[in-house]
């Protein structure tokens, strides 16, 4: 089975070792060439939660002549560019192979929808995972990827999956494709969007009031919305339902909600968001493709989602050096939130 890497950042970079450990190791392609010559010169490395290893493979910066086509592509690129780089991995897939995606959001649905004879997975993630420096990538969750079917594509195809993956990356399976990247999607939302304005690691992120309120909040907006979409929320393999993160009926009790993400600061103190990341390396976000999907799908079904939207302004403003990444940022959100339902949090929880 030939398989190719579009895609070598973190989360690519362990599916990448994953495959190469199965004995199926990929041909990685990255528009990076730092990333592409470190690769072919050390192999990929990795350690953290899911063990030590150092795998060698091909790395190229873009499709080699001689590799012909594929019977599995996976998309580890960034959501802003996933529509131009889906279209150039059609190009080369073999007969009956499928395209399998890894990224925080929804463009893979309208995508998927205009290439109907295309067969996509889409998955979420549920580990995490950075660069330390190049070609080295540090673990720091545990968790493997729930994977849903879009286009033609079929449980066979699902199937395939379960070859290439395991043990390194558990595979989880789901009927309800929307379900599964609408919940990663708000799950997100909230850790990487306030860890972006914030410049707060996740821990420190957690620990605070502010931003546990406004987690809340968008926990309360996200659910809300899949509502009226009628999108049925569901709890990840090693995640977490976020509708009972909302100030709803569905919700976790208040004291309980703190208590839950307070845990979670311990277990994810030293993680950064991605948005976070990527303004300090003074990278373009995907702040449009993550906070912005929910203020956009709001905005056509009738729904404000304030503190979504307030998230995406400060991130933008921050990337043009109109602001500084800060968690006074945090409480200027919450003040300028007029939700009620997230303001009656102040005194319930101390």
């Amino acid at each position: 089975m030939n398989t190719a890497l579009i895609g070598c950042g973190g989360n690519g970079g362990v599916v990448a070792v994953s495959l190469a450990l199965n004995g199926k190791s990929p041909v990685c392609i990255d528009k990076n060439r730092e990333i592409v010559d470190v690769i072919k010169r050390n192999g990929l490395k990795l350690h953290g939660r899911k063990g030590e290893h150092t795998v060698r493979m091909m790395a190229y910066t873009e499709y080699p002549k001689e590799a012909g086509s594929f019977d599995v592509i996976f998309l580890g690129v960034k959501s802003n560019v996933l529509e131009a780089v889906f279209e150039q991995a059609m190009k080369h897939l073999s007969e009956g192979g499928f395209i399998v995606t890894i990224q925080n959001g929804l463009e893979i649905f309208s995508i998927a929808k205009k290439n109907p004879h295309t067969k996509v997975v889409a998955g979420a993630v549920a580990y995490n995972a950075q660069h330390e420096e190049i070609g080295n990538i540090d673990v720091t969750t545990k968790g493997g990827i729930s994977f849903g079917t879009l286009g033609s594509a079929d449980e066979k195809d699902l199937s395939r999956l379960e070859e290439l993956l395991p043990p390194l990356i558990p595979v989880h399976t789901c009927e309800d494709t929307a379900a599964v990247l609408w919940t990663k999607l708000l799950i997100v939302c909230s850790v990487t969007g306030l860890g972006g304005v914030s410049g707060l690691r996740v821990g420190e992120l957690l620990n605070n009031r502010h931003a546990r309120r406004l987690f809340y909040g968008m926990a309360t907006e996200g659910s809300l919305l899949a509502e009226k979409l009628g999108i049925r929320l569901l709890k990840l393999p090693g995640g977490i339902n976020p509708e009972k993160f909302g100030n709803l009926g569905k919700g976790y009790p208040l004291p309980v909600r703190c208590i839950l993400l307070k845990l979670a600061s311990i277990k994810f103190k030293d993680l950064k968001s991605g948005i976070q990341v990527d303004l300090e390396r003074g990278n373009k976000t995907e702040i449009d493709y993550i906070n912005g999907s929910i203020v956009r799908e709001g905005e056509r079904m009738g729904l404000d989602t304030p503190i979504n939207r307030l998230v995406v302004e400060m991130v933008k403003e921050i990337e043009e050096e109109r602001r500084s990444m800060s968690p006074k940022n945090l409480s200027e959100i919450y003040d300028r939130v007029q939700d009620v339902s997230i303001r009656e949090t102040r005194d319930m929880e101390q």
